[in-house]
């Protein structure tokens, strides 16, 4: 007989999620990120043939291209976040742009002048909303934002709730709704995988109660809502897309605690006829986890790690109000009551 060493695992709240990640471009689509454009001299003809070099400071990973005839360039598979260094040159001339930072799925387009006798400062009102390069509604958290915005139960759907097309339909199972629509249509995809609920038993899109990867281990999220973009598929409502986070030239990490119970959540209300509030059921959760990254070979390989656990002193969320449902077969209100008293009992 054939022993599976999996087998003896025990499953438990627990996720962790290891990546090690190369200086190559991601072949997964909406993964990444991009940077085109055009560059012209100082009379405004295109400059064919300049070399265009793209540095991703952390890591060091460098991405080369040159531009065709028309002096237009495009360097794809870049790496979600930055900062980035664009440097131009050609014929002895040089034109460098520093402090570049990707969102996720972006194509930020970038136009440049070489051998210009004078400098001209430009501005142009833009609208990410409304750009030619977006495939549909949308929004785009990237770390900085995702670092600084605050999340109870710690997953992606309280970060695409910034998007003011997502309600909240039940807070206690992290379920969602894009325009309106059921929940189920919804999508979750990280680093490009899949990461739906295939049976439909958790409201919150994922296979568990708790989200597989940490939200310290999730560089960006994108929040696609009625996109016509061909390339993505397997939703109706909106597609929560997240990239994990990847090491760099320098050793860099996290360690965090989290403490919650009931008297950190409000109390719910009872639709009528019972029209009241209840205590939530006491409880108790922890979450601890760390990460941790870093170079395996400087500017080529790099590691990162991440691990949490979750202990909770409820086996199952406490679903809704307690009073809506048993009203409407004849329950009295002493008997919610008593029957509230005992689940805090």
């Amino acid at each position: 007989m054939r022993h599976n060493p999996w087998t003896c695992f025990h499953p438990t709240a627990l996720a962790a999620a290891v990546a090690i990640v190369a200086a190559a471009p991601a072949l997964a689509q909406n993964t990444t990120a991009a940077i085109g454009g055009r560059v012209v001299d100082g009379s405004g003809k295109p400059v064919a043939g300049a070399t265009v070099s793209i540095v991703h400071t952390e890591s060091g990973s460098t991405s080369n291209t040159t531009t065709d005839a028309d002096g237009r360039y495009a360097a794809r598979g870049l790496r979600v976040g930055g900062p980035y260094t664009l440097t131009i040159r050609q014929g002895g001339q040089t034109e460098t742009r520093s402090g570049i930072v990707l969102a996720l799925a972006e194509t930020l387009t970038l136009d440049a002048t070489l051998g210009a006798t004078q400098v001209v400062v430009t501005g142009q009102a833009g609208s990410q909303t409304f750009s030619r390069s977006n495939m549909g509604a949308g929004t785009s958290l990237g770390n900085a934002q995702l670092n600084a915005l605050p999340s109870i139960q710690r997953n992606l759907q309280d970060y695409a709730r910034t998007d003011p097309r997502i309600a909240q339909t039940d807070k206690d199972r992290g379920e969602i709704s894009a325009l309106g629509q059921n929940s189920r249509f919804n999508s979750i995809t990280i680093d490009g995988v899949n990461t739906n609920d295939p049976f439909g038993l958790e409201s919150n899109n994922l296979p568990t109660l708790k989200q597989p990867i940490s939200m310290d281990a999730i560089q960006s999220v994108q929040v696609n809502v009625s996109n016509f973009d061909v390339t993505q598929k397997g939703y109706t409502g909106a597609n929560i897309n997240a990239v994990t986070k990847s090491g760099g030239n320098e050793f860099h990490g996290s360690v965090y605690h989290v403490f919650r119970n009931d008297s950190l959540a409000g109390d719910r209300y009872n639709r009528p006829p019972a029209n009241n509030y209840s205590p939530p059921p006491e409880f108790k959760e922890t979450t601890t986890g760390f990460t941790l990254g870093g170079p395996i070979i400087r500017d080529k390989l790099f590691f990162f790690a991440g691990y949490e656990e979750l202990k909770s002193s409820r086996a199952t969320p406490a679903f809704g109000p307690v009073g809506s449902a048993l009203t409407n077969v004849g329950i009295t209100d002493e008997q919610i009551a008593a029957a509230q008293a005992a689940v805090r009992g």
